[in-house]
């Protein structure tokens, strides 16, 4: 049996990515059902090639991520842990993966 091959961004890019937006997040900005200002951030992946995209907010499905078959959504506030949360954006997006 042959067994599938995952390949995901990384912790690493995945918290400076993370660190990075969060400068972005302005005072109005609030993810739905947040009273904190924050932003939801998808991340698209196709874990066969390992390439990867984001996008902040609702893109009406035309941002960066839709052009993956996988995504993974959190929301992001200033005071996130980004490393958690790349932890949980690799954790969505290998579900994803493994449940194919």
């Amino acid at each position: 049996m042959k067994t599938k091959s995952i390949k995901l961004p990384t912790i690493t890019e995945l918290t400076r990515l993370f660190r990075a937006l969060k400068k972005d997040i302005h005072d109005d900005f609030r993810a739905e059902g947040m009273v904190v200002p924050s932003m939801n951030v998808t991340v698209g992946c196709t874990p066969e090639t390992g390439a990867w995209n984001y996008q902040t907010g609702d893109n009406s499905f035309t941002g960066g991520a839709y052009g993956h078959p996988d995504w993974a959504v959190v929301t992001l506030t200033r005071r996130s842990n980004s490393r958690d949360i790349a932890v949980d954006v690799r954790e969505q997006l290998s579900e994803l993966f493994y449940s194919r």
